[in-house]
């Protein structure tokens, strides 16, 4: 993996071609930067749960919410800030799934959340002048 520092930033909606185009730019990005296929999907899979959980749950009802993804690398540390403007939510609030209970017992949800923190090395959220924004860092190899 190179050691360069690269950045990008890009003003989505929180919909299917919202996320497609996030997609794209991950590709895009990683391509540039190198990274192995593990990192690629580990933050596709990151970037993917966090850009659904907006879709599905970041609308009041009014209209669709709007999303700003910003990626960097510097030497091998990824970070990615998802920021959208829908319905306040800390998904670092949400509780742990139970992963030992049997699959029929457990509510549904909660595993992409659980997904995220268990690959990334560092999630943070805040709520800022209207807007959610999560934070995730990884150290690639």
């Amino acid at each position: 993996m190179q050691n360069v520092s690269h950045q990008i930033t890009l003003d989505l909606m929180a919909d299917m071609a919202g996320l497609e185009k996030a997609d794209q730019a991950l590709d895009e990005f990683a391509a540039r930067v190198a990274w192995s296929e593990t990192a690629l999907f580990q933050a596709r899979l990151v970037l993917e749960e966090i850009m659904m959980n907006v879709i599905s749950y970041g609308s009041d009802g009014a209209a669709i919410p709007h999303v700003r993804l910003h990626l960097a690398q510097e030497g091998t540390a990824l970070s990615m800030e998802i920021a959208d403007d829908g319905v306040a939510f800390d998904p670092l609030q949400a509780p742990a799934p139970d992963l030992d209970a049997d699959i029929d017992d457990r509510p549904i949800g909660g595993l992409g959340v659980f997904l995220v923190r268990e690959l990334m090395d560092s999630v943070t959220y805040r709520r800022e002048a209207g807007w959610n924004r999560l934070s995730v860092t990884k150290t690639l190899s």
